[in-house]
């Protein structure tokens, strides 16, 4: 099986499209595999992993790793890499979530506000009505509550554990339990809860394409992403050497 992988930045990067990550976990959960590892890396995560070595670790530990953003996407192509575009989370999740109401598979949902939670437990359940939600558990439970926690998600036995927690720590937290817990994929989704259950709007499609999502998304909210700019110039540096 092709995956596509490429080693770049001191990471690594799987050049697959929405489809083809959707039809290579189905085959994997088919085969009985567990502890499945999904991680989106924008350009941010690239920045963060040059200096946290589990972040990195994370990432070059995943089964496959999607190219979240546009830079990345940019300076793929400009590098002569063999990539179509820029493969979104959201838009994995939604594909995954596709493959799990056709399959009456589970799913079980981890971080964001428990208001979020709620929006999009609505949301899920009128677009894919013959998916299992096994759970959901908001992102802000205390450090000590984390064991309880992971016993839930275990006992639940999702085939899909979508954790919207910050990165580093989704990242964090799939290194730390893939191997202990009950679940068939993990992927760390970011901000994805937030777009699907209507709380925070994606930018339309046409500005999404053309790479100015992140531009909207500083104007709508400049303290949030104002204090990644740093991070985008590390990035912008690290691929142009």
């Amino acid at each position: 099986m092709d995956l596509k992988e490429v080693r770049i930045w001191n990471i690594k990067y799987n050049l697959l499209t929405v489809s083809e990550i959707a039809d290579i976990v189905s085959k994997w959960i088919d085969e009985g595999r567990k502890g499945i590892h999904l991680t989106g890396a924008n350009a941010d995560t690239v920045a963060l992993a040059q200096n946290d070595q589990l972040l990195r670790k994370a990432i070059i530990d995943s089964d496959i790793v999607n190219v979240d953003s546009t830079l990345p996407t940019f300076f793929l192509k400009r590098k002569g890499y063999d990539i179509k575009g820029r493969v979104p989370t959201p838009e994995v999740m939604d594909e995954l979530l596709a493959t799990a109401n056709r399959r009456k598979q589970k799913v079980f949902f981890l971080g964001a506000k428990q208001e979020t939670l709620n929006k999009l437990k609505t949301v899920i359940q009128n677009e894919y009505p013959d998916l299992i939600i096994a759970g959901m558990q908001n992102g802000y439970y205390r450090k000590e509550d984390e064991g309880k926690v992971v016993e839930t998600i275990s006992a639940a036995a999702p085939d899909y554990l979508f954790i919207a927690l910050p990165s580093p720590a989704k990242e964090h937290f799939i290194l730390r339990y893939k191997k202990q817990i009950n679940v068939g994929v993990f992927y760390g989704i970011g901000g994805a809860f937030d777009a699907k259950s209507g709380v925070l709007k994606r930018p339309p499609k046409w500005l999404r394409e053309h790479g100015i999502e992140y531009m909207l998304r500083l104007l709508r909210r400049p303290n949030v992403y104002a204090r990644r700019i740093p991070l985008t110039v590390k990035f912008i540096k690290l691929a142009s050497s």
